[in-house]
């Protein structure tokens, strides 16, 4: 069994540990080739604000909205009370109305409903889970941690203007910059017992009021670009739910219409995993050959010769490997340096169609240097390899960022007042 450890410098790295380990748990994202970094800045770019984690997009507002009744609390009765420890209830409430409210109409993502009805409760809540979202479509108007933030608001003398992000500047386009331009906690009306009826479903008002945030905060991504749009809103829901994100970038005819930079931020991201998957594949074959069966190394001895086969269409006359080092940049992502010399050297050694023997090497070495005593293809490793290893895919949260659009959508075709029930 392994265990992990880290030295916990912040409530900022406490939190990206935690993230860590919840992709951890998902099948085909174990990272063996240090190439998630990359990825990361990619999904940054496509779907900012969404995370692998994320369920459902009510969660959006109902953290917001737990702050805000907070706020609204005496001063004596905020000083008596810790907010982490009033979050904390709230969000168990959430999920035990969210719930009962859903008994008779059972739906995916409830976050924690397996406790609902014990004694336990989740570990990790929505806050955490949607707070880098809640910050950048400006839901929260701050830029600190959730537990910073946590403390200070909590503290009833301290001046909110000074928990709030920037200035104008840094507004933008916010629709709602102007009239709550003193406001921390930003979003739609709600009940006083809005805990007490809650669902999953987004009302017409909390819908319009979600797209319309996205839309003003990240415009030029894939995610504001799709909601700016209601029939490539449409077109996008109408695909067929099995396509990842390759076949999104390579068949998807209304990519056409988005700006120039965003397309050819797609098209990098597409043509980065179509390289980069082969680098997995062989790291596979080579598992198979020292740990593994000789059916499953023929198996994937078959997918690296597809994959070869597929590359002779490659475009490379629009490919720019330092467009990746742009990306991871522009979102203040550190790449290893043994991971930016594999991946040059990787691709430079397939556009150059170098020999098997001489990418396998790179492979191991970039294995060697990734996962260090871990690597399965260091010479004293001893254990059974019986199915894939690593990443399988990369889809750049397509998969989450379709749900959020399709609650968003659904709830704008529901009726004023009432919640997108379905």
């Amino acid at each position: 069994m392994s265990a992990i450890g880290w030295v916990d410098f912040s409530s900022e790295h406490r939190e990206k540990v935690k993230s860590v380990i919840d992709l951890l748990s998902t099948p085909g994202v174990v990272d063996e080739l240090g190439i998630g970094v990359i990825r990361d800045s990619f999904s940054d770019s496509l779907f900012p604000g969404i995370s692998t984690i994320q369920t459902r997009a009510k969660y959006f507002l109902t953290v917001p909205r737990i702050f805000k009744d907070y706020e609204k609390l005496p001063a004596h009765k905020r000083r008596r009370r810790k907010l982490a420890d009033y979050l904390n209830d709230h969000e168990n409430q959430c999920m035990e109305w969210m719930v009962e409210n859903h008994y008779e109409d059972p739906q995916d993502g409830i976050i924690g409903e397996s406790f609902a009805n014990k004694q336990g409760e989740v570990q990790r809540k929505p806050s955490s889970a949607y707070w880098t979202g809640i910050r950048q479509f400006g839901l929260i108007r701050t830029n600190l941690s959730l537990q910073v933030f946590c403390r200070r608001f909590a503290n009833p003398d301290q001046p909110l203007r000074d928990l709030v992000e920037g200035n104008d500047k840094l507004k933008g386009d916010d629709p709602d910059a102007s009239e709550q331009a003193n406001e921390t906690i930003n979003g739609p009306d709600y009940e006083d017992d809005w805990i007490e009826d809650l669902t999953i479903h987004l009302s017409h008002e909390e819908a319009s009021f979600l797209s319309r945030q996205i839309e003003a905060r990240v415009p030029l991504s894939l995610l504001g670009q799709i909601l700016l749009d209601s029939d490539v809103r449409r077109k996008f829901l109408d695909l067929p739910s099995d396509w990842n994100f390759t076949t999104l970038a390579d068949e998807a005819k209304f990519l056409d219409q988005f700006p120039e930079k965003l397309q050819r931020t797609i098209a990098t991201a597409r043509d980065f995993w179509q390289l980069m998957y082969g680098a997995h594949i062989r790291y596979n074959c080579l598992l198979q050959e020292k740990h593994g069966t000789s059916g499953l190394r023929d198996e994937f001895e078959g997918e690296w010769a597809e994959w070869l086969a597929e590359l002779q269409s490659f475009p490379w006359q629009r490919w720019d490997t330092g467009r990746l080092w742009e990306q991871t940049k522009l979102h203040h992502r550190r790449v290893k340096e043994y991971t930016i010399d594999f991946v040059q050297s990787w691709i430079d050694g397939v556009c150059e169609k170098a020999d098997t023997d001489h990418l396998d090497k790179l492979v191991t070495k970039q294995e060697r240097f990734n996962k260090k005593g871990r690597a399965r293809l260091q010479p004293t490793a001893d254990e059974s390899v019986g199915k894939w290893i690593g990443i399988a895919d990369l889809n750049y949260r397509l998969t989450q960022a379709r749900t959020i659009i399709r609650d968003i959508d659904r709830g704008l075709a529901a009726s004023e007042g009432d919640d997108a029930g379905y």
